[in-house]
């Protein structure tokens, strides 16, 4: 439940997780409702999720790993699961980052290294004072999934799932800040790719994520033409696309004006890294200015995009 501590929900999501395990390996797929097949993927889905868990939780204080979130049955076996880098009811600094197509539970290894990346790239920024950072990755919503020639799927290409999730994103935030209680953290809220179109529909709606920083990487469009309709100063908005990004050649069409144009307004960070999925790599100025933006410092910037509108799809 949004809004409880961390170290609550860690407990209890990892005794559900247990629990369900324990519950496949003794059973079988007769009776469950699921094909052998499916039955099979959910205990090789959970048995995967319970050694990225280990395999990234330590003793050190600002590196345990928190389970906020699991739900293994949801939209067909996609799931649903949230899971923190560092206690984010202690953090002076949290950022909550959400992915886009083709994420799902299986894909938790990656999206804790991610996190792990950023944490680090924030505690270098804030290097001398002591500040405690948590990173969280939230898979709360039904990610697109990946289209293919033989199964094609175009829920990439609208914003319906970003709709679905966006009023559990606002929730999330808002039960964030109040496990954090009289300790208000400096909240940054991130997407990725789709990601960022959740992200942009959840600050749009409603009163807004209630974040001090929204950061859309690789973005191909946030739901809305400008960032003051994000519920956020546009001096706090951020957007950062690599020049080789196939993205860009989505974006500004069905999902929302495109970031980096001049005249969606915000800021546009420094990118030096390549292709879709390089804004983490070590040593990158791409990662470095989203670990200053996390503790509240101004990142590199670049001068924004004259981008021509788009013709028809």
């Amino acid at each position: 439940m949004d809004g409880l501590p961390a170290a609550a929900r860690d407990e209890a999501n990892r005794l559900v997780l247990d629990q369900q395990l324990d519950e496949l390996k003794a059973g079988n797929a007769r009776g469950s409702g699921m094909t052998a097949e499916e039955y099979n993927a959910r205990e090789q889905t959970l048995m995967k999720l319970k050694d990225q868990l280990d395999v990234h939780d330590t003793a050190v204080e600002d590196k345990r790993v928190f389970l906020l979130g699991l739900d293994a049955k949801a939209y067909g076996g996609d799931g649903k699961v949230i899971v923190a880098v560092g206690n984010p009811d202690t953090a002076d600094h949290t950022a909550v980052l959400v992915p886009g197509t083709g994420t799902t539970i299986d894909s938790t290894g990656g999206q804790l290294t991610r996190a792990n990346d950023l944490q680090e790239a924030a505690k270098q920024a804030s290097k001398g004072t002591n500040q405690k950072v948590s990173v969280i990755s939230w898979l709360g919503y039904d990610a697109p999934e990946v289209p293919v020639v033989q199964a094609p799927n175009l829920s990439v290409a609208w914003d319906a799932r970003a709709n679905d999730g966006a009023e559990a994103l606002r929730q999330f935030t808002q039960g964030t800040r109040v496990a954090q209680g009289d300790h208000p953290s400096h909240l940054s809220v991130f997407g990725h790719s789709y990601g960022t179109t959740l992200v942009g529909a959840a600050a749009a709606g409603g009163g807004g994520l209630g974040a001090d920083e929204i950061v859309a990487v690789a973005s191909p469009g946030l739901t809305v033409d400008r960032a003051d309709q994000l519920h956020i100063d546009p001096s706090h908005f951020w957007t950062g696309r690599a020049a080789d990004d196939n993205i860009a050649m989505a974006a500004g069409y069905t999902l929302g004006a495109d970031p980096v144009d001049d005249e969606f307004g915000g800021q546009r960070f420094e990118v030096d890294t390549s292709g879709h999925s390089g804004y983490w790599d070590d040593g990158s100025k791409s990662l470095d200015n989203q670990g200053r933006i996390i503790v509240g410092k101004t990142p590199t910037t670049l001068p924004r995009l004259t981008v021509n509108p788009p013709g028809p799809l």
